[in-house]
């Protein structure tokens, strides 16, 4: 009969493996935390960044386009940054687009200043419209995704004046999965349909800047805030983009935001899954260009 190591040894081994993954894991964390705002490949796709102040807040904010050009706004989605609107925003700029796209407070380059200081979404509403007048912006057309959406609703009731057009990609929260494990499941669903051209390393990174307890309580936040219930007092005219294999918000939600909207339209891409800034910025860029001249009709199917 072979000898077996004794339990103080099993605890022992044990031990060490826990230790030794908790360091790679911490290693892994921080090398995360730390990447810079811009890569080189960034830059050399003419990707620039800098920090604008508004009011108490410092925005990183990454632009790209020509100066005079028309400004279009991109709003990123829940706890990633706008690292990930990089696609979108070069795809916009060679349609002739000045783009700008910002990071919320508390995600990406952007710090609240305290850790566990996080914004609702009317709060990161008011911040976008304390940034405009940073950036000297009257009035912008907006396009975000997912969360992006619930605070571009937002800014819409609260502020207005400041929307010229809204494209909302991917719209949250469906009220069928309003809670946090059908939220899961459903971004889990969406990571294996992206997987080919996949932002999951991006949001890695957005997700060790902004640090666990912002990403928790972040997902409380999305859960709260019932965009439909504030659809209807959105005065400026808006383009829903909805992708028909995306699981986050499915097609038959997208649908129904956009017709609880005064001015909505209903564009539904095939084979499109909830990241279309990232997995299909020109497609995307060319939808978004369309509504812009107001070359579309009332419901679309693009293939």
């Amino acid at each position: 009969m072979p000898h077996l190591p004794s339990r103080t040894w099993i605890r022992a081994l044990v031990g060490i493996a826990v230790a030794l993954g908790t360091f790679e894991a911490t290693r892994r964390y921080r090398q995360l935390a730390s990447a810079p705002a811009l890569s080189d490949t960034s830059r050399a796709l003419g990707i620039d960044g800098h920090h604008v102040q508004a009011g108490p807040w410092r925005l990183f904010t990454r632009s790209v386009g020509a100066a005079d050009a028309p400004v279009v706004v991109l709003v990123h989605g829940l706890v990633i940054s706008s690292r990930y609107m990089e696609p979108l925003a070069r795809a916009l700029a060679d349609n002739g687009y000045r783009v700008l796209a910002p990071d919320l407070p508390g995600y990406g380059e952007s710090a609240t200043g305290t850790p566990r200081r996080v914004l609702s979404v009317e709060q990161l509403a008011d911040v976008l419209d304390l940034w405009l007048s940073a950036c000297a912006i009257d009035k912008a057309t907006f396009i975000g995704n997912s969360y992006g959406c619930q605070i571009l609703t937002a800014l819409a009731v609260r502020h207005p004046q400041r929307v010229a057009r809204l494209v909302l990609q991917g719209p949250t929260v469906d009220p069928a999965a309003r809670s946090l494990l059908p939220q899961l499941w459903r971004a889990v669903r969406n990571g294996r349909r992206e997987r080919l051209r996949s932002s999951a390393g991006i949001g890695r990174i957005d997700y060790a800047k902004a640090g666990v307890w912002r990403v928790l309580s972040s997902i409380r936040r999305l859960l709260h805030y019932r965009i439909e219930d504030h659809l209807a007092a959105i005065e400026a005219p808006c383009l829903v983009v909805q992708g028909s294999r995306d699981p986050v918000a499915p097609p038959h939600w997208g649908e129904a935001v956009a017709a609880r909207l005064p001015k909505g339209r209903l564009c539904l891409v095939e084979g499109a899954t909830h990241t279309m800034n990232y997995v299909h910025p020109h497609s995307f860029a060319q939808l978004i260009d369309d509504f812009l001249r107001e070359g579309r009709g009332a419901t679309e199917v693009v293939r």
